[in-house]
């Protein structure tokens, strides 16, 4: 993975040899992308089609995602770090958040060899007045016990906005998003 995208990106895992996969929240986002034959995305009791060759975005804070076909899977999931999604594709953030547990699909034919160059392209610079990442980072790293003065030093914002602009990226509230990294992924 190019050293720019580690930055949004925690990892790429390939989906493959078996009929069913569960994705564990993570407590980020996932860009599911189909390498082959037509399968069922679940989440929650819904079922979603993930056509051939075929991309979609999901929320995978706190909900796992059964994916099954009659025959093999071939997929790649590109896990992303809190809001680093939102990055990528800010355009999609608000159909998700709207729905958090329906997918969005976002694109077709994604070549897992340019997956990259793909990525690099579609990344946009933050139009926020701070690093949400370093909030990111600080939570992660800290969980529940964050100290609100070093996230507030960070944002350097008031704090209702800090607040509304936070959950716009994330779709999740400081107090949520820190309390999900005490579970075990």
């Amino acid at each position: 993975m190019d050293k720019k995208l580690k930055k949004y990106i925690d990892r790429y895992d390939l989906i493959q040899n078996c009929a069913h996969y569960e994705l564990k929240p993570n407590g980020g986002m996932i860009v599911l992308i189909n390498r082959e034959i037509a399968c069922e995305i679940i989440i929650e009791n819904s079922v979603y089609t993930l056509a051939s060759f075929q991309a979609v975005l999901i929320n995978a804070y706190e909900v796992s995602v059964d994916i099954q076909t009659d025959k093999t899977l071939n997929l790649i999931a590109i896990r992303f770090k809190g809001a680093g999604a939102s990055f990528f594709y800010e355009g999609e953030m608000a159909q998700l958040m709207q729905m958090p547990q329906a997918p969005v699909f976002i694109e077709k034919n994604i070549l897992e060899n340019e997956l990259d160059s793909y990525l690099k392209n579609r990344l946009t610079a933050s139009q926020l007045p701070f690093n949400i990442m370093k909030i990111i980072e600080l939570l992660d790293t800290q969980g529940s016990d964050y100290n609100i003065d070093e996230v507030m030093a960070i944002a350097n914002i008031p704090r209702k906005v800090l607040d509304k602009i936070f959950n716009l990226r994330t779709g999740l509230s400081f107090k949520t998003y820190a309390s999900l990294h005490k579970l075990d992924y």
